[in-house]
């Protein structure tokens, strides 16, 4: 190989890896609304979006098979009653993409409580029971809930995945856990399970268009060094 063509060559692989995508970070957007479906004495009252809580609107950065921190979600908190009191939370979730992709579909961990896409907007309800006479209750992603016999026993274990696949092919799990004790803060936590496979092309910064410049002009100069 000539010493001109083995520098053309050397310019255009630059070129390449220089215009060439980094691994790219995907960032999400989402905001929800949380209500009880109990009416009547002994409904317990729902703190979201607030304090240490996930706030009403949210958004993270994450990597492909990146998770956020578990953290509080709600606060559901008993207030006043007798005996044993059962319901459901029920939660709506909105969510965008980077490219501002809207949510196609939904799937959830199997065994779990539902989760549906309606209206745009990703639906899914929690069970819980309260138990006023021992001052004990549960919340739970996944079928019923019995309070335990004694209070103080904390449980976090991971109750429902909900995966969120939005338009541009790009994919987010939503990871709820369950809780026990009274003033129960259920976690949540954000795993990007992939990027969009529709994301736009690389703007090539500076610096690639001066390497691609160069391997240009090699080409030329080689063009009229081989038939001078």
């Amino acid at each position: 190989m000539s010493r001109f063509a083995a520098i053309v060559l050397l310019g255009l692989g630059t070129s390449t890896a220089a215009l060439a995508a980094p691994v790219p970070t995907e960032a999400f957007y989402g905001s929800y609304t949380a209500v009880t479906n109990t009416t009547g004495g002994g409904a317990p009252l729902i703190n979201d979006g607030s304090g240490t809580y996930l706030p009403g609107n949210f958004s993270g950065t994450l990597t492909q098979g990146q998770t956020t921190p578990a953290q509080n979600f709600l606060l559901v908190s008993p207030t006043s009653g007798s005996g044993l009191v059962t319901g459901s939370i029920l939660v709506d979730f909105s969510f965008t993409d980077a490219l501002g992709s809207a949510v196609s579909a939904v799937s959830y961990t199997a065994g779990a409580n539902a989760a549906s896409l309606t209206g745009g907007k990703v639906a899914v309800s929690a069970n819980y029971a309260i138990n006023y006479a021992s001052q004990t209750d549960c919340i739970t992603w996944a079928g019923s809930c019995s309070p335990e016999a004694t209070p103080g026993a904390i449980k976090t274990a991971l109750s429902n995945t909900i995966l969120v696949s939005f338009a541009d092919g790009a994919a987010l799990d939503v990871n709820l856990y369950n809780w026990s004790d009274w003033n129960m803060e259920p976690e949540i936590s954000f795993e990007m399970v992939s990027g969009p496979t529709a994301a736009p092309c690389p703007v090539p910064e500076p610096a690639s268009f001066a390497l691609l410049a160069t391997a240009l002009a090699g080409l030329a100069f080689l063009k009229r060094y081989r038939f001078s």
